[in-house]
Formats: structure tokens, C-alpha cells, sequence
């Protein structure tokens, strides 16, 4: 039996690890992404909660969940940084 040198790869494998690290999209194109994404989620979170509740409150749900989408974007971007040091 031989040994194999877990820690070598071979240069397939490091092109697909490296491969894997690059972003999907750039930084850019995601900041527009959230952007478009977070202002419908509180136009749309706004329009159905302003009947029930009135007007200052369904603005506030409405900035509110507007503000829990950049709250997510901006946390995976921490957390993706953090475990891949």
C-alpha cells in the first residue's frame, strides 16, 4: 500500500477550487439586484398592510422589510467573508 499526499492536488483540481471561489455576479450587478428587490418588497409590503393598519404604519412595515433585504445581503456578505479566510 502507498501513501497519497492529501495535500497535493493537481492542477484540475485547483482550477475548479479557484473556479469556485469567483462570484457569480460582480458587486455592481448585486448591489442593483438589491436594490430593485428591496424597494419593491416594501412598496409591496407597504400596499398591503396601509388598508389594514393606516398609512404611517403600513410605510413603516413597508421600510422596515426594505431594510431586512440589504440587512440579509450585507450579513452574507460578513458571513461568506469570515469562513473563507
Amino acid at each position: 500500500m502507498t501513501k497519497k499526499n492529501k495535500t497535493k492536488q493537481r492542477p484540475k483540481e485547483k482550477n475548479i477550487e479557484k473556479s469556485l471561489n469567483q462570484p457569480w455576479i460582480s458587486m455592481r450587478s448585486g448591489l442593483k439586484i438589491i436594490t430593485v428587490t428591496s424597494i419593491a418588497m416594501a412598496v409591496l409590503t407597504a400596499w398591503q398592510v396601509i388598508p389594514s393598519k393606516g398609512w404611517l404604519e403600513g410605510i413603516l412595515w413597508g421600510l422596515l422589510f426594505g431594510a431586512l433585504i440589504w440587512a440579509i445581503f450585507f450579513g452574507n456578505i460578513l458571513i461568506n467573508r469570515f469562513l473563507r479566510r
